[in-house]
């Protein structure tokens, strides 16, 4: 049974990272099957997109659905504070944090998550609060602490993978 992409949809909420890896980010995410991305503005984020940037990051997921051979483009938001971004999200929220004891994402993600992706500076105290009040699921990618671009590309990856790999179990395959 092939699983359609937007019977596994997965959004990624990414802190933009500096210099240019949110570029890279856009690319790999839609390339591994990303329905949407949303930049995301946090406390200890050190990026606020210039003008022209969402512009410039539809046309790098354009370019790579093409490459990939994509069904479809994923949407690329303008950028979105954190807070209305957990609101938005509620219970379908996964934010992902490096600290022990946390579930796998694979353990937690279901169809239409939304992955949140931290600044290089890590969530703010009051950002995982108010993230725990909204719903949203605490999960890890494992004990290795990855650069915020590569966390996001990782969790799609991820996220898409063990759905994929659900649908097919209730499908009797």
């Amino acid at each position: 049974m092939e699983v359609a992409e937007g019977e596994a949809e997965v959004y990624l909420y990414q802190a933009v990272p500096k210099g240019g890896r949110m570029d890279l980010v856009v690319e790999k995410a839609t390339e591994v099957g990303a329905t949407g991305i949303v930049p995301l503005l946090t406390g200890r984020g050190v990026v606020s997109p210039r003008e022209g940037k969402v512009d410039r990051w539809r046309r790098v997921a354009e370019a790579a659905a093409r490459q990939s051979l994509g069904l479809f483009v994923p949407e690329v938001r303008e950028p979105v504070a954190f807070e209305v971004a957990v609101r938005e999200a509620g219970e379908a929220g996964v934010l992902l944090h490096n600290v022990s004891g946390l579930r796998d994402i694979e353990d937690v993600v279901e169809p239409g998550v939304r992955l949140f992706v931290g600044p290089e500076g890590g969530w703010a105290e009051a950002e995982l609060g108010l993230a725990e009040r909204a719903g949203l699921v605490l999960a890890g990618l494992g004990a290795r602490r990855l650069r915020s671009e590569t966390a996001g590309i990782v969790a799609v990856s991820r996220a898409r993978a063990a759905l994929e790999k659900k649908m097919r179990v209730r499908g009797g395959v």
